[in-house]
């Protein structure tokens, strides 16, 4: 939480002004002067040398009001929460109207992930002190507090209070929105998600991520019903941003849903151009690896799919999914096997416990004429997840037939069929 006070330096000596220090000069010898000496240093942002000079007068007087505060401001700033807690509760119990000592607890509470309790703080201080605290930022702090309390109409009416004072104001915008599909409101939950995407002070990836994570919680009757709708989001926000590669890869998986392949396929091609453009191999790459898995397993088309693994490889030679599908594909033809079984020894070389990657590696072996040397791959590959995989388990079964080992490459064969089923 921003905490005001740290803004205030360079007003120091009519902060001063406001603190109750004549308490202390009456007790403590010489403790104004003292008092103001470690007000100053903390001023400065020398905030452990504040704190030292801060724990003899509170050793002397350890009611004071203003040294609780300072020390709990210092000990607030060096991170040490539950000691500034003690503090600046000390601070608030020997002064409740002083709106500086509760704001800081606040501040307090916020750093430590007390929504609740900072959130009833703010409220206080808005109703003490409209003039000073009633903004979008502290009412959007009521509202996140309200949220997590489970008070949710509560929570709107401070997030709608907020947006009327500032009808673009980040934090309330998504608080609210987030609040609507909570409660289940999705017309409402939908018209402020477009409001919040069209949003210009709201940075690009917030809104994507923001867009991923609804399509990660979602299930399939809501998207039977609300698809179209997020798709007409996701396409807002592509001309919106299109140079935000996060949302691009959104509208991909979308369009991998809807199965339309020639679409995933243009839309490969605007997210490698885009990794072109931003001079990023790794995005070049994995566009193009997924074009080239959705020719060959959709279309159909090897010959294009490896002259696009080509590409991607070109891009990032060490593209290990690239790498191990071309390998692969190779292996189910037949063809260039030396060359699949350099590309697969690759990935084995950069993810040794992949059992994806050490079962290609192994049956290419296996179909070079090599089932001793493949052994061990597949022996490997189980423990490592290859004995839930079918595929793997036949692979292993046919290398152990052709080391005359028949007996145990029954047991993986029964265990093959078994996962297939």
């Amino acid at each position: 939480m921003y905490i005001f006070v740290f803004t205030m330096r360079r007003l120091f000596a009519y902060l001063l002004l406001l603190l109750p220090v004549c308490g202390l000069q009456a007790q403590v010898p010489g403790g104004t002067e003292a008092f103001l000496q470690a007000a100053a240093v903390y001023a400065e942002g020398n905030y452990a040398a504040a704190r030292e000079l801060l724990r003899p007068l509170h050793a002397q007087d350890p009611d004071d009001d203003a040294v609780n505060y300072y020390l709990g401001l210092s000990e607030l700033a060096l991170r040490d929460l539950d000691a500034a807690e003690e503090h600046l509760n000390a601070a608030v119990t020997a002064d409740s109207t002083n709106t500086w000592y509760i704001y800081a607890l606040a501040s307090l509470y916020d750093s430590k992930g007390d929504q609740v309790l900072a959130g009833e703080l703010v409220e206080k201080l808005i109703k003490m002190s409209p003039a000073l605290y009633n903004n979008p930022n502290t009412l959007s702090m009521v509202a996140d507090a309200k949220v997590v309390a489970r008070q949710d109409e509560a929570a709107l009416s401070y997030y709608n209070q907020a947006l009327e004072m500032e009808p673009g104001y980040v934090p309330a915008q998504l608080g609210r929105t987030e609040l609507l599909r909570r409660m289940g409101n999705f017309p409402a939950f939908f018209t402020g998600l477009e409001e919040f995407i069209r949003n210009e002070a709201v940075r690009p990836e917030i809104k994507s991520n923001y867009l991923t994570a609804l399509m990660d919680n979602i299930d399939s009757p809501f998207y039977w019903v609300w698809g179209d709708t997020i798709n007409r989001l996701v396409d807002l926000d592509r001309e919106i941003h299109p140079e935000d590669y996060d949302i691009q890869m959104l509208k991909l998986r979308m369009l991998y849903i809807k199965q339309d392949w020639d679409a995933v396929i243009g839309q490969c091609d605007v997210l490698a151009d885009l990794g072109r453009a931003q001079g990023d191999a790794s995005r070049i790459a994995e566009a193009l690896s997924i074009k080239g898995d959705v020719q060959y397993q959709e279309l159909g088309d090897s010959k294009q799919a490896y002259a696009t693994y080509e590409e991607a490889l070109a891009a990032d030679p060490d593209r290990t999914s690239v790498l191990n599908n071309y390998a692969y594909y190779l292996s189910l033809e037949h063809r260039k096997l030396r060359k699949a079984l350099k590309m697969s020894r690759r990935t084995v070389e950069l993810e040794p416990d992949n059992a994806t990657y050490l079962d290609t590696y192994g049956w290419l072996l296996y179909l070079l004429r090599k089932p001793k040397e493949a052994k061990p791959y597949f022996k490997h590959a189980m423990l490592y997840g290859g004995k839930d995989s079918a595929v793997v388990l036949e692979h292993y079964s046919k290398v152990l037939e052709a080391l005359g080992e028949t007996d145990l490459a029954t047991y993986y064969r029964n265990l093959s069929e078994q996962k297939s089923k």
